[in-house]
């Protein structure tokens, strides 16, 4: 199996994101860092720690789910010269459904390392739509 070399973080995201839409585990797993310090969240679950938990946790998800295809929408970057942050909403589209999944938002982290730009974090959290009080106002907590 070759070795992805990400030059940038939005390359290492572009990866991941292209490897999770065609449900390829090494090629995604290729895109994280081989770091038992990773901690991956999906959407409702507990926090996954390491490349061994990231990596079992994503071959459930590819094995109980039919091809999927993503939009990436509202992405916002925060980056320093080792360390970069990706802020974005994912839409879902499982197998043929013409409707997206629930909204998710994710934080995705990437690090600088000798073999370039890899994924330490992702973070996925459903977004609650329509939660307003009485004032109108969003309730955020």
């Amino acid at each position: 199996m070759r070795t992805a070399l990400f030059a940038t973080p939005e390359d290492c995201a572009r990866g991941f994101y292209e490897a999770f839409a065609r449900g390829d585990l090494d090629e995604l797993m290729q895109c994280w860092a081989e770091d038992e310090e990773i901690c991956c969240v999906h959407p409702g679950a507990a926090p996954l720690f390491g490349f061994t938990a990231v990596r079992a946790a994503w071959a459930a998800i590819f094995r109980n789910n039919d091809r999927m295809r993503l939009e990436i929408r509202d992405e916002r970057w925060l980056s320093s010269i080792s360390i970069s942050l990706q802020f974005a909403v994912e839409w879902i589209y499982v197998g043929d459904e013409a409707q997206a999944r629930a909204p998710v938002f994710v934080t995705n982290a990437f690090m600088r390392t000798p073999s370039g730009w890899r994924m330490v974090s992702h973070h996925a959290s459903p977004i609650q739509t329509g939660m307003q009080t009485a004032a109108g106002t969003l309730v955020l907590h």
